[in-house]
Formats: structure tokens, C-alpha cells, sequence
């Protein structure tokens, strides 16, 4: 059901003349030149995206006589190229580009893991889809905007006059890619569905897979990614950085891990309770490991952000030496820690008072690994008193003999959240590795609570091009 609207501006300079756009990208599809609208500068992180005779052709996974009133019960996504007469109807000008966008949008939501996962597409019958001609348009149908009007039509008035004409159907979500002056927005709705006649549906004048793909995402229930209750951007996200990012939730935190299936994660601020991992949307095909995407994660849900355990308890997630640990004590809300960057709890190192040897805090499982392959981890760490730490990954081998630590850069911890990192390749003989914040010998006195959160550990060379995910 659909939870809220999200609305998005894109800034008009993004929009480049279709002309030059293709001249360099596509040979075989010929849209008409873009005003305001139309097709824009795309997003090249974490690698750039194929041109567009090389997007793999996504198909039909739903093929319905009438688009607006589709039998059975199969979950898809509905395609629509919508105009008015202020514009005129340019659809044969336009329909296998568009085409072309959404198979981008399919192919980039794939790339966004090593996980297999893809669009289930609706296309109506009528049309040799052996052909991408026929592809195209058996995909994207075209509707006019009765109610459209020249400088600009609200994405509300395009979403009123389709649902006029019948595209509100509950087994359906639907994409609208406007041939006119709008605003781009989407409606959340995490299991599909229809509520007060209102569909679920993304309106974007932008023919991009970062502001498509951004309005998309938010139907299947992706929020604007955000870090920190403090309303700090959390970068490196479609759903944050659409105009130079295509990955999904690289950190596979806030909304989408097709890895771990019954992981739910909060997609709003405290005190939403709104819970959700879009992987489980029924428009999307289930996840199948492993292809090779551009980031992929080896912990867990809990292992990321330690959300369990009560505030103030332990946790056997982590171990630590040297000093000892509990979740976050709760501060003002009794189901909150006090501070956390990520959903809702962060774990706490306590060090012992004075001056003391190293110490540190790891996770208390160790993920497989495989020699000579690089991997990267990831922390995000505060310190109410400023004390130097660092991210180490330590390698075993099958009997769990210490092999070799790979270390990353000591730095000083203090009030504000802060993303260490640290990278190293998996030694001869490595069989798993334990992620471990250490911290040094400490010459000044009095204990230290370092809080940790939002941990990620990063097979790169399991990624596409070996990429390690781009930091924060």
C-alpha cells in the first residue's frame, strides 16, 4: 500500500540533446530531440553503464491483451509513454529508446549485487517480440494525457488521468515516462497494491536510469537513503546520488539485501517503525547467487548493525579483549540505543580506565575467504572522547591459526560518525577472516566509549572489474 509521495527536481541541466546523446550511444533507436524532458546524462559509478545496443534485452515476463486490464495474477511492471497534444505523440520516435531505458534500469538493479535479480516486465500481445521493434513496442504503450497542458502538467494530473483510463490495477506497478514539461515522483509501496484509488507508480520526465531508476525504486519501497538521525546524507546510492550513481544500497543497510531474504530494515528516520528489504517485492524476480555484480556483502544483517539485542545488553555478535562491550545504552527512547548511525542500535566499546595496553572489538564469526582474493571492510565508528583507532583484518587458515593481520590507517575517533576502511588480500592458505577495531596502546588516562556501526565486508574480486565498493 502505498506509505507516502517523494518528489524530485532534477536539475534542468542535466537534460543534453537526444542528438548528441545517441550519436555516441545508439545507432539503431532515434528519439526525437528533448526540451526539458526526455533523454539525460546518465550515472558511471561504480563502473560506467553499457551503451545501448550492448543493454541486454530484459523481455516479457507478463503478456496481457489490454494493458489496463490485465488477467491473472502475475506481479509485473507496466511501462507507459504518456503525451498530450501540446507535445504531439512522438511514440514511434521515442519507443525503443525508452525501451532501451528500461532494460538499463533492469540491467542496473542486477549489477547491484552479485545476486541474479531482475524486473518482472508486462507487454501486451500483438507484436513479434522475436525483434526488438516488436519488443519495444509490445512493452511500452502509449497513452495520451487528456488533461495535459503546455508549460508543465503535475506528475498528479498524469496519474489521474490513467487511472481514468484503468491502469490502477493491483497486480501491477507502473513506470510513465512523461513527453513533457513535469515533476518526476513516486508513491512507496513495498508490497504493491492499490490504496484510495491511488496506484503505485513513478512518474519521471527524465528518460535516465538514475532519476527512472530512483522513481522506480521508490514504488518498491526505497526510501531517499539517509546516514545518521541526524539527517546526514549517506552517499554512493541511486536513492541519494541518482545523478552519479546507479548501485542500489551498496551497503546493503537501509533497504535491499537479496543475500539475506528475512532481513528487514528500517527505511525511514526514528520513530517510523516501518520495517522492509525490497529484494522480497513480488514485481522482482527471486535472487539467485552468484553472478557477478559490483558489491556484494559477507555479513549479516545483525553483524552490520547489531539491531537483536536490547540497548544496554551484551551481544555474542562481537567479541572483544582487553575491554569490554554492550549494545548502546537506550537514551531518552528505551527501544533505541542513545547513538547509532544506522537503524537503530550500535555496539559500544568500553576500554578500562588509565593508561593500558591495545585492545579491541571484533566480530565473533569469521567469514570464509579465498586466498589471493582482496577484500575491504568497513566501519563507521564515534568516540565522545577522541581516541585513535583502526580496522584490521585478521587472516586464519582451516585449523584457525592466526596466518596475518592486514591493517588500515590509525586514525584519531571522535564525536561525529566517521567511515574507516581497511583493504587486504586473503594470504596463502587464508580459509576466513575476523573484522577487528583495534585500539592502541592508550597513554592517557580514563576509560574511552567507542561506538561502532554500520560494518560491511567486501569481496571485491567476486565484484565486476574486481571493483571494491566506492567509500562513503
Amino acid at each position: 500500500m502505498p506509505r507516502s509521495l517523494l518528489r524530485m527536481r532534477r536539475p534542468r541541466g542535466l537534460a543534453v540533446a537526444a542528438a548528441a546523446l545517441l550519436a555516441t550511444a545508439l545507432a539503431v533507436v532515434h528519439p526525437a530531440p528533448a526540451l526539458a524532458w526526455g533523454p539525460g546524462a546518465e550515472p558511471t559509478q561504480p563502473y560506467a553503464l553499457p551503451a545501448l545496443p550492448d543493454v541486454p534485452k530484459r523481455g516479457c515476463q507478463s503478456t496481457v491483451a489490454d494493458p489496463a486490464a490485465p488477467t491473472g495474477a502475475t506481479n509485473a511492471l507496466q511501462v507507459i509513454y504518456a503525451w498530450h497534444d501540446g507535445n504531439g505523440n512522438n511514440y514511434e520516435a521515442n519507443v525503443e529508446y525508452l525501451a532501451k531505458v528500461v532494460d538499463r534500469i533492469d540491467w542496473a538493479f542486477d549489477q547491484s549485487s552479485n545476486y541474479d535479480q531482475h524486473l518482472n516486465l508486462s507487454c501486451r500481445t500483438g507484436y513479434d517480440t522475436s525483434t526488438y521493434a516488436g519488443y519495444a513496442r509490445s512493452l511500452v504503450v502509449p497513452e495520451k494525457i487528456e488533461a495535459g497542458t503546455n508549460p508543465n502538467t503535475p506528475a498528479g494530473t498524469v496519474r489521474s488521468d490513467l487511472i481514468s483510463a484503468g491502469y490502477q490495477d493491483s497486480n501491477r506497478i507502473y513506470l510513465i515516462f512523461t513527453d513533457f514539461a513535469s515533476n518526476s515522483d513516486a508513491y512507496l509501496c513495498p508490497t504493491g497494491g492499490t490504496s484510495s484509488g491511488v496506484h503505485c507508480s513513478a512518474v519521471t520526465e527524465s528518460w535516465t536510469v538514475g532519476v527512472g531508476g530512483h522513481e522506480l525504486f521508490h514504488v518498491l519501497g526505497a526510501p531517499h537513503a539517509w546516514f545518521a538521525e541526524t539527517g546526514q546524507p549517506y552517499y554512493q546510492d541511486i536513492m541519494y546520488g541518482w545523478w552519479d550513481n546507479w548501485n542500489v544500497d551498496p551497503g546493503f543497510r537501509t533497504y535491499y539485501d537479496p543475500s539475506e531474504l528475512s532481513a528487514q530494515f528500517y527505511i525511514d528516520n526514528h520513530p517510523s517503525p516501518t520495517l522492509g528489504n525490497i529484494a522480497n517485492h513480488p514485481m522482482l524476480t527471486a535472487p539467485v547467487c552468484c553472478d557477478s555484480g559490483a558489491s556484494n556483502d559477507l555479513l549479516t544483517a545483525e553483524q552490520r548493525t547489531a539491531e537483536a539485542a536490547s540497548p544496554g545488553s551484551s551481544t555474542s555478535t562481537f567479541t572483544s579483549s582487553g575491554g569490554w562491550h554492550q549494545v548502546t545504552p537506550a537514551c531518552g527512547t528505551a527501544a533505541n540505543s542513545c547513538v547509532y548511525s544506522d537503524g537503530r542500535r550500535s555496539v559500544q566499546f568500553n576500554t578500562y580506565s588509565g593508561p593500558h595496553n591495545a585492545s579491541s572489538l571484533a566480530l565473533s564469526s569469521r567469514p570464509a575467504v579465498t586466498p589471493g582474493r582482496t577484500y575491504k571492510a568497513f566501519a563507521r565508528l564515534r568516540s565522545a572522547t577522541a581516541v585513535d583507532a583502526q580496522l584490521q583484518l585478521a587472516w586464519y587458515n582451516a585449523g584457525g591459526t592466526l596466518l596475518s593481520t592486514s591493517s588500515g590507517s590509525t586514525s584519531t575517533v571522535t564525536g561525529s560518525w566517521v567511515e574507516y576502511r581497511v583493504t587486504g588480500s586473503a594470504p596463502a592458505n587464508a580459509a576466513s577472516v575476523r573484522v577487528t577495531v583495534a585500539v592502541p596502546n592508550q597513554s592517557t588516562t580514563g576509560n574511552h566509549a567507542l561506538n561502532v556501526d554500520s560494518l560491511q565486508l567486501n569481496d571485491c574480486s567476486a565484484n565486476t572489474g574486481g571493483v571494491c565498493r566506492y567509500d562513503s
